[in-house]
């Protein structure tokens, strides 16, 4: 029931969106409560970035069960930083009403994109900062993935409910 936004630097997760037919994927869904028959595609699409100024109508996209993932492995990381800061403001912007439910997730794929030793200008992490700091209570919430923890800076990272990490030391 929860709207999924996904900002996808690899083109990788549109996998939702199609019925899992993984065998081995299906044979491990007892451990996790769940049957042979609830593989199921996700709702949603796949929505390809070319213009990293496009303006992403945060309200148009909050669909109940829906996952929208926005493609943007055809940026470069400075206009995948201004594309992300300018859909952190739209979130800013959509007046949403508060919630102590979670109503949506945003989640960002390989966000050290966003750091400027990888081309990024700073803003993007500045604005996922502030997201960190005040999404919650209109019921969003925020999924930052990243290979190294040292990618998460200040703020940012004391602002993380839930880490999952594997194969650190």
């Amino acid at each position: 029931g929860v709207a999924i936004i996904i900002f996808d630097p690899t083109a990788q997760w549109t996998g939702f969106l199609r019925k899992c037919q993984n065998k081995k994927m299906i044979e491990i869904y007892p451990a996790f409560g769940l049957k042979k028959t609830d593989a199921r595609a996700f709702n949603g699409n796949v929505h390809q970035i070319l213009n990293a100024r496009q303006i992403i109508d945060i309200k148009k996209y909050m669909v109940p069960g829906e996952i929208h993932s926005f493609a943007i492995n055809r940026l470069d990381p400075s206009d995948i930083d201004i594309l992300v800061a300018n859909t952190m403001r739209e979130v800013f912007h959509a007046n949403l009403p508060e919630s102590p439910e979670l109503k949506l997730l945003i989640i960002f794929d390989e966000v050290h994109r966003l750091l400027p030793k990888f081309g990024g200008s700073g803003q993007g992490f500045i604005q996922i900062e502030r997201a960190a700091r005040e999404f919650r209570k209109w019921g969003v919430g925020l999924m930052l993935i990243s290979q190294v923890l040292t990618d998460f800076l200040g703020e940012t990272k004391a602002n993380i409910n839930t880490e999952i990490q594997m194969r650190t030391r």
